[in-house]
Parts: C-alpha cells; sequence; structure tokens
C-alpha cells in the first residue's frame, strides 16, 4: 500500500470536504428553485450524458479530489466510540388495536378513544371530490396542515378501492407517522443527537415524531391488518438536510396485497395526509389450492394455543419482511434517513412459540413466554451503512448513480453494537437494508475459528432442509437470510463476533473480493466495514424482551428444535409463457419528457437515467411511471421469466414486487444450496461469469399495478425499474382492466392513460 504522510492525508482530507460543502451548496440553490438543472450543464457542471464532471473542489472523482469513501467524503468522524459499547437495541414493537366493523356503513373503526376517522374501502380522496374539492373553503375532507388537497393520499374511486375488502376486513390496527427523528437520538451513546432532518423515521401515534430503532410489526396468517401512515414531514421540499423528499409510499415488501397496498402503484402522498394501507395477510394461492383451508399447515395462531385455518398452500407461508419508502426516484434517499422497519409474520407452521408441539408447529428458537410471536430468542437484525458528516450528521451524495457506500457500519441503526444472549440456540432474522453495499456474513468465535450455524429461510421463505454453514453467500440489498446458532458450545463470558467478509469496489458498482475470516478479522483500512459489526455476549441471565420484568436464565432448558424439514418443494412445471429482461445501460434514459423535461412522477433535477431495462429483446426503455412493461393477463397463470445482467461490471439485486419466484438455473454457473429451488423475491445479478437467473413465477389474487426494478436503491433512483400489470380476470373488478396512471400532486390526484409496451403484452399478436 502506499504511503501517504500525515500532511498529505490532510490536504486530501480539506480537498474532499471541499467537495462535498460544493455539491450541497449546488443541492441547495436547485431545492430553492434559485438555479436549474439547465444550468447545471451549461455552465459545465454536468457533462453532456448527466455525470458530475470531474472538476477539482466538486467532483468526488476528480484526479485531486481525494475521498476516504466513493461518494468522495472524509472518514466518517467516531467521536471517540469504540466497537462493541453500546448495547444492540431491539426493534420498536408496535401494539396492535382492536378493529371492528360498522354493519351500516361496512367501515372498520377505531376504537373510539382514539378518536381517529374510520377506515374505508373507498378513499377518503372520494369524499373530498365529492364535497367539492378545493372550492368549497369548508370542506371536511382537506389536509388540515396544509390546507389544500384531500386527508387521504391513497387515490379516489374504484380503481384504489381496497380490493377484496369484506373478504379480508381488518381486524387490527396500527397507528403510525413518518416524520423528522425526535430529539435525543443517534446511532451510539458517543455520537452528536441527529437533526431533525437528518433521520425521518416512525413513530407511534398520530402526527408524532419518529424514533430509533426501526419498527416491528407481528402479523399472522387470519387477522388482516389496517396501517395508518400520517405523514408529518415539512411542507417545504427543501427542509431535508439537504437529501431525501417529504413525500413517501410505504412499501411492504413482499407480502401479498392489492396494488392499492403495494405502496408502489405511484401513490406518494404529501405531509398532512394519512394513508390506508390494507396488509390483508393472504396466503398464495388460496384461490387454486386449499381453498376451503382444511389444511392445518395453512394457518395462522389464534392467540390462545389453536389455529386458524386460512386457504391457499401452506408451502407459500412467508416470515421475515420489512417495509419501506418507495417514492419513485427518491427511494435511497428516503430509505437511507430511516424510512423502513420489520414485519415478522407468523403462521402455523412458524409459531414463534418453541414449546407448543402440536405436529403443526416447526418449534424453531423463539421463546414460550406469549402465545406467539415469542422474540426472546428471536432477533430482528438490520444490517446497513452510512456515512457522517464533520458535525456527525447523516450525509448522502445524491449525485452518485453507481453505488453509495457508507464507511460506518450500523446494527439496528445502532454502531457496532453489543448484545448479552444465553447459552441456547438463537434465531436471527437478518436484512441487508444498505442502498449499494452487499455482505457475506460469518460468525467468529473467541479464538477467531468460524461458528458454524444452520440457514433456514431466504427471504422470508423458509428452506425445505436446514443448510449447515460456516458463511452466508453474498446478501444484496433488501435480502433477508434467516439463521439459527447455537451458543450452548460457549462459556459464559465468551464473545462471538458477526463479521463481514466482503471487499467492495471502490466506486460501488458491486463485491470485490471474498476475503478469509482471518483477513476480515484483521479489518481494512480502506473500509470500516470489513470485520467484524456486532458482537454477542455470552451471559448467565438476561431480561426477557416479550415479558418486561422477567429474567430468563442460562440453566433453562432449551425446548427449540430444528427440524430436519422444514418445508416441502413447489415443483417446476412446463410455464404457459416466458420472458426475457434484460437490466442495464442499453440505449438511451428516457424517463425525461424530451420537451418539458419533466418526469412521471417528478424528478429531482440532478437526476439523469443511465439504467434501462430491455424486455424480449427488444427497444431498451427507463423507468417512467405512465408506462406499462410487463403485462400479466391471467391471474394463476406460470412463467418463466429470465432476468440478464446487461454488463458493464455492475452487480444487480433485482426485486420483483408482490410475488415470490422458485429459483431454477443461473445458466451454466452453480446455485448455491440457499438457493437452488427455493423460493425468492430478490435475485442478484452478477457481474462476472453467466450473469443470468432463470425462475419459475404465478401470479394470482390481486391486479393492478405493481413494479420490478433493482434493489441498489442508487441505481432504481436512476431509473432502473419498470412497472408491471397484473389483470384478475375476475368480471366487473377494476383490476380485470388496465389501471390508469394516478398522478399525486397537493390538489389531488388526477389519471392519466398509461402507454403499454407491446413486447411486454402477451395479447398481442407481435
Amino acid at each position: 500500500m502506499m504511503y501517504i504522510s500525515p500532511k498529505a492525508s490532510r490536504i486530501r482530507q480539506r480537498e474532499a470536504q471541499k467537495a462535498r460543502d460544493n455539491r450541497a451548496e449546488i443541492v441547495q440553490a436547485l431545492s430553492a428553485g434559485q438555479i436549474t438543472r439547465r444550468d447545471l450543464y451549461k455552465w459545465g457542471i454536468f457533462t453532456g450524458i448527466g455525470a458530475l464532471a470531474l472538476k477539482n473542489g466538486l467532483s468526488p472523482f476528480a484526479p485531486s479530489a481525494f475521498a476516504a469513501v466513493p461518494t468522495g467524503t472524509p472518514r466518517s468522524p467516531l467521536f471517540g466510540a469504540q466497537k462493541f459499547t453500546a448495547r444492540l437495541p431491539r426493534l420498536a414493537l408496535q401494539t396492535p388495536t382492536p378493529m371492528t366493523r360498522d354493519p351500516a356503513t361496512g367501515n372498520a373503526e377505531f376504537p373510539a378513544a382514539l378518536g381517529e376517522r374510520p377506515a374505508k374501502r373507498l378513499s377518503y380522496h372520494t369524499d373530498f371530490t365529492a364535497a367539492g374539492g378545493n372550492a368549497n373553503p369548508n370542506n371536511p375532507f382537506t389536509n388540515p396542515v396544509s390546507g389544500r388537497g384531500p386527508i387521504e393520499g391513497r387515490p379516489p374511486g374504484e380503481v384504489f378501492a381496497h380490493q377484496r375488502w369484506d373478504e379480508f376486513f381488518p381486524k387490527v390496527g396500527y397507528i403510525m407517522s413518518i416524520a423528522q427523528v425526535a430529539a435525543g437520538n443517534a446511532f451510539h451513546p458517543n455520537f452528536p443527537a441527529a437533526n431533525p432532518n437528518a433521520i425521518w423515521t416512525y413513530g407511534t401515534g398520530r402526527f408524532v415524531n419518529g424514533t430509533l430503532p426501526p419498527f416491528l410489526i407481528k402479523g399472522r396468517y387470519g387477522e388482516p391488518i389496517l396501517t395508518r401512515i400520517y405523514q408529518n414531514l415539512p411542507l417545504v421540499r427543501g427542509d431535508n438536510g439537504g437529501f431525501g423528499v417529504n413525500e413517501t409510499q410505504l412499501h411492504f415488501h413482499n407480502a401479498h396485497n392489492g396494488a392499492e397496498s403495494d405502496g408502489a402503484a405511484n401513490v406518494h402522498h404529501f405531509p398532512g395526509t394519512f394513508y390506508d394501507y390494507r396488509w390483508s395477510t393472504t396466503l398464495a394461492r388460496r384461490d387454486k389450492i386449499n381453498t376451503a383451508a382444511t389444511d392445518p399447515r395453512a394457518s395462522g395462531p389464534d392467540g390462545n394455543g389453536g389455529l386458524v385455518n386460512v386457504a391457499g398452500d401452506f408451502r407459500e407461508l412467508q416470515g421475515t419482511m420489512w417495509a419501506h419508502d418507495h417514492r419513485f426516484f427518491f427511494t435511497a434517499e428516503d430509505v437511507y434517513k430511516g424510512n423502513l422497519g420489520m414485519v415478522n409474520y407468523y403462521s402455523g407452521r412458524d409459531r414463534g412459540n418453541e414449546s407448543l408441539n402440536d405436529g403443526i408447529n416447526l418449534r424453531l428458537p423463539s421463546g414460550s413466554l406469549l402465545d406467539f410471536g415469542n422474540v426472546d430468542f428471536d432477533v430482528n437484525l438490520i444490517v446497513s451503512d452510512a456515512a457522517l458528516d464533520p458535525a456527525g450528521q447523516l450525509f448522502f451524495d445524491i449525485f452518485t448513480t453507481d453505488g453509495f457506500l457508507g464507511d460506518l457500519p450500523l446494527v439496528n441503526f445502532a454502531y457496532a453494537p453489543t448484545m448479552n444472549v444465553l447459552p441456547r440456540k438463537y434465531r436471527f432474522r437478518i436484512l441487508n437494508a444498505c442502498m449499494s453495499r452487499f455482505w457475506k456474513l460469518a460468525l467468529a468465535g473467541p479464538n477467531g475459528a468460524a461458528v458454524p450455524f444452520q440457514f433456514i429461510a431466504n427471504d422470508g421463505n423458509l428452506v425445505v432442509n436446514p443448510i449447515l454453514l460456516t458463511t452466508l453467500d453474498h446478501q444484496g440489498s433488501a435480502e433477508r437470510y434467516d439463521i439459527v446458532v447455537d451458543f450452548s458450545r460457549f462459556r459464559i463470558g465468551d464473545t462471538v463476533r458477526l463479521v463481514n467478509q466482503l471487499q467492495m469496489r471502490d466506486d460501488g458498482r458491486g463485491p470485490k473480493n471474498d476475503l478469509t475470516l482471518a483477513q476480515a478479522l484483521a479489518g481494512d483500512p480502506n473500509d470500516p466495514c470489513i470485520g467484524a459489526i456486532a458482537q454477542f455476549r455470552v451471559a448467565a441471565s438476561v431480561p426477557s424482551v416479550d415479558v418486561p420484568g422477567v429474567t430468563l436464565f442460562a440453566t433453562s432448558p432449551d425446548p427449540s428444535v430444528v427440524p430436519n424439514v422444514l418445508t416441502e418443494q413447489i415443483p417446476v412445471v412446463t410455464p404457459v409463457r416466458t420472458r426475457l429482461v434484460e437490466w442495464g445501460r442499453a440505449g438511451n434514459g428516457d424517463s425525461r419528457n424530451p420537451v418539458t423535461g419533466q418526469c412521471t412522477p417528478d424528478c429531482p433535477e440532478t437526476a439523469t437515467f443511465p439504467w434501462t431495462v430491455r424486455i424480449n429483446g427488444q427497444a431498451a426503455h427507463s423507468m417512467n411511471a405512465n408506462r406499462i412493461s410487463l403485462l400479466v393477463p391471467k391471474a394463476g397463470e406460470i412463467e418463466h421469466w429470465t432476468y440478464v445482467n446487461g454488463g458493464g461490471g455492475w452487480d444487480h439485486p433485482i426485486h420483483l414486487h408482490f410475488e415470490e419466484g422458485v429459483t431454477i438455473n443461473r445458466g451454466t454457473d452453480p446455485i448455491p444450496a440457499t438457493e437452488r429451488l427455493v423460493r425468492k423475491d430478490v435475485w442478484r445479478l452478477r457481474s462476472t461469469g453467466q450473469r443470468t437467473v432463470t425462475f419459475q413465477i404465478q401470479f394470482g389474487e390481486y391486479g393492478g399495478s405493481y413494479v420490478n426494478h433493482c434493489h441498489n436503491t442508487v441505481h432504481e433512483d436512476f431509473a432502473l425499474l419498470m412497472r408491471i400489470q397484473l389483470l384478475t380476470g375476475v368480471a366487473g373488478s377494476p383490476q380485470a382492466a388496465v389501471t390508469p396512471t394516478p398522478n399525486p400532486t397537493p390538489d389531488g390526484v388526477v389519471f392519466t392513460t398509461p402507454e403499454i409496451l407491446p413486447e411486454g403484452d402477451p395479447r398481442t399478436t407481435t
């Protein structure tokens, strides 16, 4: 490694900071409307292809502007914080409230003491329009904060009414706000408290501030959920701390919900409004398999030791999921700011009660103080990276299009935390919530040796048989890996470290090198996210999370098991049709109107669109919410899709909304055991080797507009995504036809008729 003197290092740090400050000034001027994107081209700040020009004092990649991370920023300050000195925070568990049906209106009523309007099948936007809209100064359905537009962000009319409302009537509800972070929150006790606009996250209640760590919701099959999200972000778009947009739509990744509640159908909403998401807990294939709900394996816990059977295929039960912002063109910025949380689904098979032995429950590590959903020994881990400015505030560079890598490893939004564990089995639900970083995680024991563990689920889907491993495969953004670790092999006082073994490319394009465990533990001066990122300390006792005030002891027996068979294989069959989707940089991005320069929806002034998607070898297009790239004409048909990486050296974790697919092959490359014939919703497209993946997919139950995209959210925000249209085939349903595109504004929603690419529409003869 080349030696750099302390003086030269300080000079480079100052240059990198100057470049960051100059870019921040550009962002502020654009936000305030003082300059336009065309001005940046005219002044030579943007190149002809829309990239930031290699100018000294501006570009992080200019020859004389040096940086420690790909964003062109100096190393994040630690303020004296040491690894493993902060406690691992458990996610903020939300408490459901019961909902009842009003027999006269069919509405879902919250308890009267909460003072909430009832939830309805139709949006309150419909009532706002019927009451005269903005023309009526006394309209009771007007946004109370802005004084204009409807009170609810969900679009009006039957197209965005909750599908199958009576069938999946909400039984419980949650009320949360997306808002500026509350005072006193930080990633470590040594760090300065976050400024309100540095972090936007969720709080419990109506128009409240957000808190860290992110939220956790426990759902169960057979108990549909109504989640009301109040938008409590600043009214002024530029009040964002330098990045992020005050318009949100919450995507419940990858739950089986109607498009109106998927959170990615171009349905962002504005400060002062709320959005009612009905999360139906629908089990896939309920219209095809086990329609009479007679199979007890397809079920959810009833809260009293029993089960509630549901229709559908038990092989498609889901477990570990999450929710995050999906505002088109701003997803990376908003999720990075904290707009995310996790959702665990519980079922008859995966009860979250390790002591209940009824022949259905798998008894995976969890705990037993509650009837279901115990988390004493079932731990959600949100693994991410961040970068801080000199003041210790979250920093993001909106100009990067390849990838954003932070230098601060976070677990549950805490810097390199530690957790006490008992000498017994634990389940860890690991989510990669980074924008661009891939992880390769392993466990190192007290002497640095690898600790074996069992892999039990991929993207929230149980594998058929547990897989014994000593290191995980590369984990791309949005992928979830569930593992079981047995700490009984260690003594009280021993420590086990969670270690990242993956070296990323400096430009953020994807993985560079796999390191040995010893190499990773030695660390990398160029990337502090390599090495140990969290620690588990074996203890004689721990306080219960499920029942505060109860202490759990090492001497207690461990009744949990990891059965040799967790589920059954879904067969691969001959498809009705096949499709080919290429992700990359073929052609020119065409999200913007060539005359007006506007996007659908509107995008940041700084945005250019290098990324495109090509269907079945035809013309390449970048994302436009009013363009349908793939149309699925009939629910229940089985298709085989092949994803192809278009090349250029980028790795792409591609996410399909609403349904999971069964991985069939990766061309001539071997399929990892953790993915072979496994149900997934995110597939990594590698930059080397075969660069393809083929999977089997079957859509059903709901219709409407969904999306498919790269979950490197930097790529996503620069238009590497496409719209998918699902037709239900149910006569009279609005989703039996192509649904119009909503265009949200502060004054209400305007609909437009979408374009359909002929190569994506099997109904055409082309």
